[in-house]
């Protein structure tokens, strides 16, 4: 059996909680979480850094639990950030190969995807991600992976994710002055959105819904791959300070009340509930009903739909629509959301899934850990692709790929990290 990998350490810089991962692969080739550790996020709000000084003590707290309980220290992580300074287009690559006699190689397909980076983007911007999505041998063979083809032309359909220089920054700084280095950062909306999608997601279509604390990010998948990504700022904290303002009551209580007996919608509200005791703004105690709370939840959920279904319309992912939604992210613990998803998209909607785990699996099994797992994964798929092509470059290719080598442009077909903060 391998060896499992060396271990990655993830954080999620979420604008409610900062979740700190610690994996590698296990024998079987599944993620194994060696720690965890979590600590209420202060300083940061909509997924970008409000107070650096807040911020970084909020990591700093998240990286001394995932420390203790993995009993490894921690010297330099992968950070996924959200905020709706994300954007994204798609871009394709071509250049002419050197001979028809010679097979596609490794090399031939990097110089593709080094000509689709090359776009224009806003003053202020960075790409954050290329992600290749396809490669086309003579405008003619579609594939994953086009090593041991022959052809005069090769192209690649790449999928490009820019974010706002500044607020990359300013999250990378605050990592740094929590003691550790950042090795590279990621948009939480992508990793999060791999992690959740099965094959079947990526080849017939699906649109993923990260229904995060400060913000809702869409991804689509289309052709089986990634074609976009975006981000609104509103998320569940917004439904949360509706409550709490409703109900006159801390926010934190509303957010506690929301996860534990929220519903998305009136008409799931049970009949002959019982009441529920509430602390109020002045700590004293009273009884509110759940038709009470989903007064206050719904009309802001449907806003936030609403908003999600003009991104659809406007950006022409219909079809990546209607064939299902996978909802991620701390507004998919809302009881029903699904339904309520499922209704307004007139399309099939389910709860993401962190999917198969080893370890500590039991501290990150909802919706909410998706994104932090996808991060790991991103990390530990990204050690491998580097091992495997500096493997490739001390050996000459044969025409036929190896083993290693399919493995490593299937990660590589699945998700590039481009913009290292070191």
């Amino acid at each position: 059996m391998s060896q499992p990998s060396q271990y990655q350490v993830a954080v999620d810089l979420g604008s409610s909680v900062v979740t700190t991962v610690v994996g590698s692969t296990d024998d079987y080739g599944r993620l194994h979480v060696h720690g965890v550790g979590r600590a209420p996020s202060n300083g940061i709000d909509r997924g970008q850094v409000t107070n650096v000084t807040r911020a970084a003590a909020s990591i700093r707290q998240s990286l001394d639990q995932a420390e203790a309980s993995s009993g490894r220290a921690i010297t330099e992580v992968g950070l996924c950030v959200t905020g709706p300074h994300f954007k994204s287009q798609n871009n394709r690559g071509a250049f002419e190969l050197r001979s028809t006699e010679e097979p596609i190689t490794w090399d031939d397909m990097r110089r593709a995807e080094e000509l689709a980076k090359s776009v224009t983007i806003d003053p202020g911007t960075e790409l954050v991600h290329a992600i290749p999505r396809y490669f086309i041998v003579d405008l003619e063979r579609r594939c994953d992976d086009p090593r041991g083809q022959h052809g005069r032309r090769l192209d690649v359909e790449t999928h490009i994710v820019t974010g706002k220089m500044s607020a990359n920054d300013d999250a990378a700084s605050c990592v740094k002055m929590a003691g550790v280095q950042v090795k590279l950062i990621a948009a939480k909306p992508v990793v999060g959105a791999v992690r959740a999608v099965h094959d079947d997601d990526r080849r017939l279509g699906a649109l993923v819904l990260g229904l995060d604390a400060g913000t809702t990010s869409i991804n689509a998948f289309e052709d089986g791959a990634i074609s976009h990504t975006s981000v609104i700022g509103m998320g569940t904290l917004d439904i949360a300070h509706d409550l709490a303002i409703g109900l006159g009551c801390r926010v934190d209580h509303a957010l506690e009340l929301m996860r534990e007996y929220g519903r998305a919608h009136p008409l799931l509200v049970p009949r002959g509930a019982e009441p529920i005791q509430l602390r109020d703004f002045a700590d004293g105690v009273q009884q509110v009903t759940l038709t009470q709370m989903t007064e206050y939840i719904f009309p802001r959920l449907n806003e936030i739909i609403t908003l999600v279904l003009k991104q659809v319309e406007e950006h022409q992912l219909q079809y990546a629509a209607s064939c299902g939604i996978v909802l991620t992210g701390v507004g998919a613990t809302l009881q029903g959301v699904e339904q309520v998803i499922s209704r307004s998209f007139r399309a099939p909607a389910r709860i993401g899934s962190v999917g198969p785990l080893s370890g500590l699996s039991d501290q990150l099994s909802g919706p909410e850990a998706i994104a932090a797992v996808g991060m790991l994964e991103w990390l530990v798929q990204g050690a491998a692709q580097s091992a495997a092509a500096d493997g490739q470059s001390r050996r000459n290719e044969s025409a036929k790929p190896s083993l290693i080598g399919s493995l490593a442009a299937a990660v590589s077909s699945i998700a590039r990290v481009f913009s290292p903060h070191a």
